[in-house]
């Protein structure tokens, strides 16, 4: 993501080094890895488990097998889109991520990448099991991320730069898109993550319009926490860094940059973000809300959220998609039942969901009272549930 600085290609985790590509401002290859690797390495001691080397338990072993073949299926489910999309010369090759500060647009725009670049290794071994150094086919997949492109062309910093001319940084934010829309297609996938004002500018809906927009959503709510909490010199907390996210330009402007208790800022900040989602919501071919317990901890959920609703609006078929879009369904209702202190009622919800046709979290929480009726929850486990389900819900 380095303005006018080429590179000589990159590998991926058990890939050799990629062949130098003359390009721009792209990043190649993958840094796929596993963000949620399953349940903890059980040691046994001198002779326990059916891993004498590391002594891992049978039950460690297969539930590592189960987390390695999800990834897997996540991976081969873009590797099929790609090889659809590049047969089809009709159809766009560059992938436009879209949504405000606090979705983790950067991540998963990452993690969608590393499924459509994804090649199956010829011997069959699964990617999380690629050890280092061995030879496997190399990813390759171009990136571009906006605000970091206009941070290195910015003569100044970039709040001055919109304090100063919102024009300029709007006509500087469309040039980076240009660059990218202008882009010859080289036989690899593409995909540019905007800033969260960039579609205020007339000029760049029309290009982004001209491939795949995917819409990363999250509530105002969210996005005010993630863009506001800071940790204080001397206060003892430590934050991880997907816990945090840089505030956007014109929220630092006004003076929200590190307050998430400013009522009044909160307000205006809502009011605003949520202008932006109608814009959003106009422009996208493809949605997910990536602030659903399920996908905030995983980013490849949502990629193969994003894998499949795309393969639908192409017109694409996947006789195989069912069963993981379901797997990742399910473990989003269990986090999302732990959140609300309700993980007792699981099987319970499940059936429902079965029974209803429910098919997202969304769809939950459209149908609250319904669900709640259904669990015969007690009123103060309603009372969570309606809370938990109020961050899910969409806001209109």
């Amino acid at each position: 993501g380095v303005p006018d600085v080429p590179c000589d290609g990159c590998s991926v985790p058990g890939g050799g080094p990629a062949a130098p590509v003359a390009h721009q401002f792209y990043s190649f290859g993958s840094n796929a890895r596993a963000k949620v690797p399953g349940l903890t390495t059980m040691r046994l001691g001198p002779g326990g488990g059916s891993d004498p080397v590391n002594n891992v338990s049978p039950e460690m072993q297969a539930e590592g097998m189960k987390w390695a073949q999800k990834y897997e299926d996540v991976l081969l489910s873009g590797n099929r889109l790609w090889s659809s999309i590049k047969k089809n010369e009709k159809d766009p090759r560059k992938f436009y991520f879209i949504g405000t500060n606090g979705n983790a647009g950067k991540e998963i725009a990452e993690s969608v990448m590393d499924a459509l670049a994804y090649i199956p290794s010829p011997d069959g071994t699964l990617f999380l099991h690629r050890k280092p150094g061995s030879v496997n086919p190399t990813m390759q997949y171009g990136m571009v991320v906006t605000d970091e492109i206009l941070n290195e062309k910015s003569p100044v910093s970039l709040v001055d730069l919109f304090v100063g001319d919102e024009d300029k940084y709007r006509e500087l934010e469309y040039e980076i898109v240009k660059d990218f829309d202008s882009e010859e297609y080289k036989g690899f996938p593409m995909a540019c993550v905007l800033g969260e004002g960039a579609l205020l500018k007339e000029e760049t809906r029309e290009l982004v319009q001209k491939g795949i927009v995917v819409w990363l959503d999250v509530d105002p709510e969210h996005s005010w926490a993630k863009t506001q909490l800071r940790t204080r010199a001397g206060g003892g907390l430590y934050l991880p860094k997907q816990n945090k996210a840089p505030a956007p330009v014109w929220a630092i402007a006004n003076g929200w940059d590190g307050d998430v208790d400013d009522t009044e800022g909160k307000s205006e900040y809502i009011e605003i973000v949520g202008e932006r989602r109608k814009l959003y919501d106009n422009v996208k071919d493809v949605s997910v809300r990536t602030d659903t317990p399920n996908i905030a901890s995983n980013s490849y959920w949502g990629a193969a959220s994003i894998v499949k609703q795309v393969k639908g609006y192409l017109g694409y078929s996947d006789a195989g998609e069912g069963s993981l879009e379901e797997e990742v369904f399910d473990a989003g209702l269990e986090k999302f039942l732990e959140g609300a202190r309700l993980s007792k009622y699981l099987k319970q919800a499940l059936s429902w969901c079965e029974e209803q046709g429910a098919a997202s979290m969304e769809d939950i929480a459209e149908n609250v009272d319904e669900f709640a009726e259904a669990m015969a929850l007690k009123p103060l486990e309603k009372k969570r549930l309606v809370k938990a389900a109020s961050a899910v819900a969409v806001t209109p």
